[in-house]
């Protein structure tokens, strides 16, 4: 690591004299580090203005969200200092590729997948995400909550984004408690059972119960033992106090034999006609 290398940041901010940010320019094709970090940055943000449904030249300056660089407002300060938006995106062309891991090869910590507990109650339609734990939902504000899961890794959503495995990233963003990417993706996409359920999830955390009937009522008609739509459909009903209907909601995923998820609906069930009586 060189001096040029602690200057990435300011690269991409546009903080760079024009001197310096020549000099970072000619410095980045011989370091692998700088070359994959701007990649890294480059990538995100076009993956992030994609999920958002906004062109990136036509996206507002805005406050950063997460580790999301606002690369419009820094290719529109920038047009005579950095690569226009054209060579950003060739950037990541020829980047990419390179950098990006086999198809499918998605790390455990994208689903959570080395957590021993669930913090997310309601169920949602990715399998990989859908994988029984035991339900431990984590105390304390949403930052300490955001902490304890790590950070959610760009490339396999990059590599998913390619793939237009739409139900795994919105299940990554979901897991990782990224509500507004999940709920823009899934804006994006077209109706279907799948999307319903998913839906319902968000609806879930915002307090939509009745939203959440709304969207999972179809989908049961269709497919009376549809696992996810009855779980969230009974989480629904057990919050509006309709404790007899959630408990059948969860009996009827009990019957389906899940592993963990049938022993955990039949006590939820016992629970809800226990504070009935």
């Amino acid at each position: 690591m060189n001096a040029h290398c602690t200057r990435l940041h300011l690269f991409m901010d546009g903080e760079l004299s024009e001197s310096d940010a020549e000099g970072f320019r000619n410095h980045l094709p011989r370091c692998a580090a700088c070359e994959g970090g701007l990649r890294d940055l480059l990538q995100l943000e076009l993956l992030a203005a994609r999920a958002l449904g906004t062109g990136v030249a036509e996206a507002p300056a805005a406050k950063p969200e997460g580790n999301v660089v606002a690369l419009g407002a820094w290719v529109r300060r920038n047009a005579r200092v950095v690569v226009p938006l054209a060579m950003a995106a060739s950037l990541c062309a020829v980047f990419v590729p390179r950098m990006m891991p086999a198809a499918g090869d998605v790390p455990a910590v994208v689903f959570l997948e080395n957590h021993t507990t669930r913090e997310l109650e309601a169920r949602l339609s990715d399998p990989r995400a859908d994988k029984w734990r035991r339900y431990s939902p984590m105390l304390g504000d949403a930052d300490t909550v955001e902490a304890g899961k790590g950070t959610l890794p760009l490339r396999p959503l990059a590599e998913m984004e390619e793939r237009k495995d739409f139900r795994g990233i919105v299940a990554a963003y979901v897991l990782h408690g990224q509500w507004q990417q999940a709920q823009a993706v899934l804006a994006r996409e077209p109706a279907s059972a799948a999307r319903n359920v998913d839906l319902s999830v968000v609806a879930l955390q915002n307090g939509r119960y009745q939203d959440a009937l709304s969207l999972l009522d179809p989908v049961v008609r269709a497919d009376p033992r549809h696992p996810q739509a009855l779980w969230n459909r009974g989480l629904a009903l057990s919050a509006l106090g309709q404790k007899e209907p959630a408990a059948r909601d969860f009996d009827q995923v009990a019957a389906l034999g899940e592993p963990g998820w049938s022993n955990e609906a039949r006590k939820l069930a016992e629970e809800l006609r226990a504070a009935a009586r």
